[in-house]
């Protein structure tokens, strides 16, 4: 996926979390303040643009002149981008982990570079990640 596709689906992952935090249609000019939140500099006409392409996709529908509703399809791709960033969690502390040990080969040992319970707790917190 090139950095172009990416940046694009993660301008389109944050308007959906947008409108999944709320109950009520959202529109451009209220999900571009709130992407701002999320760091995320984007005008009100490139939200139009990408909620219209969400509609086609089918992710969002029109709510009338209110703005636009997340649809299932639209919130299962939220959690599924959820659970895309915990397993990318889980990789990088395990790459932590590996980082942080001294085995000696020759010796067959070594250790882990001390206890350090945040890194063995991380699963846990991830079982607990909305």
């Amino acid at each position: 996926m090139g950095f172009e596709t990416q940046d694009v689906e993660r301008k389109v992952l944050s308007i959906l979390k947008v409108l999944s935090d709320c109950q009520e249609p959202l529109g451009a000019r209220v999900i571009a303040q709130r992407l701002k939140g999320y760091g995320i500099e984007l005008g009100e006409r490139a939200v139009r643009y990408h909620l219209k392409l969400m509609d086609e996709r089918g992710l969002t529908r029109l709510a009338g002149r209110d703005g636009r509703l997340l649809t299932e399809p639209g919130m299962e791709e939220v959690r599924s981008a959820l659970v895309k960033y915990k397993v990318g969690f889980a990789i990088s502390r395990i790459e932590i982990l590996a980082f942080r040990t001294d085995f000696d080969i020759e010796k067959r040992g070594g250790s882990s570079g001390g206890y350090n319970p945040r890194a063995a707790g991380f699963v846990t917190q991830l079982q607990r990640y909305p």
